[in-house]
């Protein structure tokens, strides 16, 4: 894994801002299931991959165990996961970043390589990965050379759709087989329901 650290040459961005109105303003990255926060699961998978870790958060306070990472809010406020995207690149050390939202329980280290393997060997400005008609932009690859795209998309417009954005890019389709093993690291929490239901899964599988 150190040698795979060595020569990344991408950095990692949790995206642990947003309202999170469906779970009454708690903030989803530090949600525990069976005891364990949602963010410290993350945190042991990107340790191990990414010598350049960024938490976008406009609530530092709740992250005080990660001040050993680049904790950086948004600049341009209400805009969505555009404004962490925004706000991890201004920061980020190296030439492109993965950004990772930070409701997905289950992200496995396997298939974060693969994908910056597949980012790798082709030139483009954005690295999605697909299953079918499914689409994941916050377990994406982005370069750093659209910052300033980004920059004018945000302040230029009233919808801050990521989808309206990849439009403007230069963009690639990982392509993954539509197996039960990228789509659980695909999974993530949006409702009180989904996180009951991710309790069971976790209990089943231990």
């Amino acid at each position: 894994m150190e040698a795979f650290k060595e020569h990344n040459k991408v950095s990692a961005a949790i995206m642990a801002g947003g309202a999170n109105k469906r779970f009454h303003g708690k903030t989803k990255a530090n949600i525990q299931i069976s005891g364990v926060r949602i963010i410290a699961r993350t945190v042991k998978v990107l340790h191990e991959l990414f010598d350049d870790i960024i938490i976008v958060t406009n609530t530092p306070e709740e992250f005080k165990a990660y001040q050993s990472f680049n904790l950086v809010p948004d600049e341009i406020k209400n805009v969505g996961p555009l404004g962490g995207i925004h706000a991890a690149m201004k920061v980020a050390r190296n030439d492109a970043i993965f950004i990772f939202a930070s409701d997905m329980p289950c992200i496995s280290s396997e298939i974060v390589k693969k994908h910056i393997e597949f980012y790798h060997k082709r030139k483009c400005d954005a690295a999605i990965p697909r299953i079918k008609d499914f689409k994941e932009p916050l377990h994406s690859i982005y370069n750093k050379r659209v910052f300033g795209k980004l920059d004018e998309f945000i302040r230029g417009s009233n919808k801050y759709s990521i989808e309206n954005f990849l439009k403007t890019l230069n963009v690639r389709y990982h392509n993954l087989e539509d197996t039960d093993e990228y789509k659980k690291a695909f999974i993530n929490i949006n409702t009180p329901q989904d996180l009951s239901c991710m309790e069971l899964y976790v209990s089943a599988h231990h």
